[in-house]
């Protein structure tokens, strides 16, 4: 089974960028590598500079690239299921559907399950971080549905909203087949093989905004391996107009680096996003192995032998959580991002419990 990379970051070039370097770079070094986007394949190819299409398509030696035509994958999905629905359902076209929110990371991941055997790493280009914890969020949010509309997953306090007996028999079925089928895909990209590389834009609004975004990749699951800071000018002492900038750059790697001390902090040169192999992989030769970190899982259940949840929030501002514990969930709200996490089974069915933070480690445990 491959290692999975999964490239997110602040909105902007360097994310495909560094993928696409760290891609050329794991081949070099002689594994067998895809590159994997789920959006359009035009940017992509120029990236490349070979042609890329939504099969694997070779780039170079031990090198394949593949972009998910994710409307093509909905249509052909809705195609073969139409004609078990009833009407007006079966009569619909599937170009005639709008594409749901955070579906086309779930028919990436479905591809990616498929995929997975045939290679030694998969880099996936899963875009800005906000797309990557809207989907992320996916599972929960639908496993809240079904427990207070219909009381799958633990019945809520006043009973489920719609009663069992106005269901048929399969619908529940099918929604708890989907429920089981979510979780296994988000259970691809947080095994112990697997980890995230934040792509930090070199300026303030991005390291403001990655410090609510890591926390919560990892609230979702997802261990942070490291971080790339780029594209960067390169150190030009001869002209003196760019030394302004490279304070800047210099001072917020600087930062970076102290706010993630954990993380092993990369660099990647904007000499890569000049398109094509070569650049790419000099790049990639120049900013390292990704995946070379040793994560542990941002989520746990014990807390120096005590019933406990922790979530390693790396980098969170002080002030900028919220808790409520809603029967045997914990709601946490980190900025704009919000998760349901159960509780632990030793620490369900009571109020008392408080919540305290150690450095990056937030820990829920029994009221003492």
């Amino acid at each position: 089974m491959a290692n999975i990379l999964v490239y997110t970051g602040s909105p902007g070039i360097g994310i495909s960028v560094a993928a696409a370097a760290e891609a050329a770079r794991a081949a070099d070094a002689g594994k067998r590598t895809l590159l994997f986007a789920y959006r359009s394949t035009v940017g992509l190819s120029a990236l490349l500079g070979v042609p890329v299409s939504s099969t694997p398509t070779d780039v170079a030696p031990r090198l394949e690239a593949m972009a998910l035509d994710t409307r093509s994958e909905l249509v052909a999905a809705w195609n073969e299921t139409r004609t078990t629905l009833p009407p007006p359902f079966s009569a619909l076209a599937g170009d005639e559907l709008p594409q749901p929110p955070a579906s086309d990371a779930a028919f990436a991941l479905l591809r990616l399950r498929e995929l997975a055997p045939k290679y030694e790493r998969i880099v996936v280009d899963a875009g800005p971080h906000h797309a990557l914890i809207e989907a992320l969020g996916v599972p929960d949010n639908l496993r809240w549905i079904a427990k207070w509309l219909i009381g799958l997953d633990g019945q809520p306090t006043q009973g489920p909203l719609l009663p069992g007996m106005l269901l048929p028999p399969e619908f529940t079925s099918n929604m708890r087949r989907v429920l089981n089928e979510a979780e296994r895909l988000r259970s691809l990209l947080d095994a112990p093989a697997s980890s995230v590389c934040y792509v930090l834009r070199p300026d303030a609004a991005a390291l403001a905004e990655a410090r609510l975004a890591i926390p919560a990749i990892q609230l979702h699951g997802l261990a942070i391996g490291a971080l790339v800071v780029g594209p960067l000018l390169p150190t030009n002492p001869d002209d003196a107009r760019l030394a302004p900038l490279e304070r800047l750059q210099a001072a917020l790697v600087d930062e970076a680096a102290a706010l993630w001390r954990t993380r092993p902090l990369l660099k990647l040169d904007i000499g890569a996003t000049t398109g094509g192999h070569m650049p790419l992989l000099l790049a990639g030769r120049a900013m390292g192995d990704a995946g070379a970190a040793n994560v542990r899982a941002p989520i746990g259940n014990d807390y120096r032998g005590e019933a406990a949840l922790t979530v390693e929030l790396p980098g969170l501002p002080q002030g900028a959580i919220g808790l409520t514990l809603s029967g045997d969930d914990l709601i946490v709200r980190i900025g704009p991002y919000r998760r349901c996490v159960p509780l632990p089974t030793r620490l369900r069915g009571t109020s008392a419990i408080r919540a305290t933070r150690e450095g990056d480690l937030l820990i829920v445990r029994r009221r003492t």
